[in-house]
């Protein structure tokens, strides 16, 4: 029985190495190109980057349900870090919101059930989250994957900003009182079959 317990720590330690040697390394010719842990783990996300595949050269698989997986944007994400509950409001596009223009912050046009405002120094630009609004509130619908693509002047610290497309709707998100959500950084695992 020792033996056998030993033999599994050292499969352990040696598919945990393997998994972060892929990670680290950097390779030619289109395939993985990260180059820190930040890039899979981190906040920070590039969708020009490939991301790893699920099963290691080791022939060793890693299972995942199909419910931990979430679909956006033709990606296919998985939870990551959580970070903890933020508060939710909503903003739209008009003056009263926003600049009016309907343009972010990264130069992006807003969209919905995608884009939200962040405190830039939390969720820098580019961070795709997955948003789980608590279940004893009205904020479940607000349940789903997002990127940070803006900021606004009242957004500080661990307060998300979710663009909808009405002033009506977004004034909706806080209007029986605050709404709170769960957050986790999403992290690509491929792209969703077509």
């Amino acid at each position: 029985m020792k033996n056998k317990s030993h033999i599994f720590i050292l499969l352990s330690i040696t598919l945990i190495s393997s998994f972060f040697n892929t990670v680290n390394a950097k390779s030619k010719g289109g395939k993985n190109t990260f180059t820190n842990n930040n890039q899979i783990l981190g906040p920070h996300f590039d969708t020009s980057i490939k991301p790893l595949p699920i099963a290691s050269s080791s022939n060793v698989f890693y299972q995942i349900s199909e419910e931990d997986i979430w679909v956006h944007d033709g990606i296919r994400f998985i939870k990551g870090e959580s970070l903890g509950t933020f508060k939710l409001s909503g903003y739209c596009a008009c003056k009263k919101c926003s600049t009016g223009t309907g343009i972010t912050y990264s130069g992006k046009k807003v969209r919905e059930n995608h884009t939200v405002a962040a405190d830039l120094k939390v969720l820098p630009l580019g961070t795709y989250i997955i948003l789980e609004g608590k279940k004893d509130t009205r904020a479940t619908r607000y349940t789903g994957v997002y990127q940070v693509e803006d900021k606004g002047g009242g957004v500080k610290d661990k307060h998300i900003d979710i663009y909808l497309p009405t002033h009506e709707l977004a004034s909706g998100v806080t209007y029986h009182g605050r709404a709170y959500g769960d957050v986790y950084i999403a992290i690509p695992i491929d792209k969703a079959p077509e």
